[in-house]
């Protein structure tokens, strides 16, 4: 019987099937998303309702009902955020890095998608919310200067 392979070819070749293993576990596919989604997910709410609340603070009324909306907000995170720390976890998901995360699959209804195509599917809205929010709280501040310049302009020019 004659050795085809030396001991360090076999341990070489054994060392590149570990390395295909291990890619092969970070690209699983999952049952549920990284805890890191929904934290990103919150903290872009959480940021949308920060503008509107720096761009539409100036009004008692508008306080008030930027008020209820963080009410809602809270209930509205909070209470599947309470509910979920009720019930086991079904995967280990919490433990597997966001990176190894990010290169597999998540499983849905439909079958397995991609994790990074789902993190951009859950987060589309309200990165897109937030930027135009924005944006329109950029132009209301814009604008309130210069018809606050235009105001005293025209009290200077004309005056009463």
């Amino acid at each position: 019987m004659a050795m085809t392979h030396s001991f360090s070819t076999a341990t070489a070749e054994r060392a590149g099937y570990r390395r295909v293993a291990a890619r092969t576990v970070r690209a699983a596919v999952h049952g549920d998303l990284h805890p890191a989604v929904y934290k990103l997910f919150t903290a872009c709410w959480a940021a949308l309702i920060a503008v509107f609340v720096a761009t539409f603070a100036e009004s008692p009324f508008t306080l008030f009902m930027l008020a209820v909306v963080t009410g809602y907000a809270v209930m509205f995170f909070g209470v599947p955020y309470v509910m979920s720390r009720q019930a086991l976890r079904e995967t280990n998901i919490g433990q597997v890095p966001f990176g190894d995360f990010l290169r597999g699959k998540v499983q849905t209804l439909t079958g397995p998608l991609s994790s990074a195509d789902a993190l951009m599917q859950v987060m589309m809205v309200p990165v897109c919310l937030t930027l135009g929010s924005i944006a329109i709280g950029f132009i209301v501040h814009l604008e309130a200067d210069h018809i606050h310049t235009l105001y005293i302009a025209r009290s200077a020019a004309f005056p009463q």
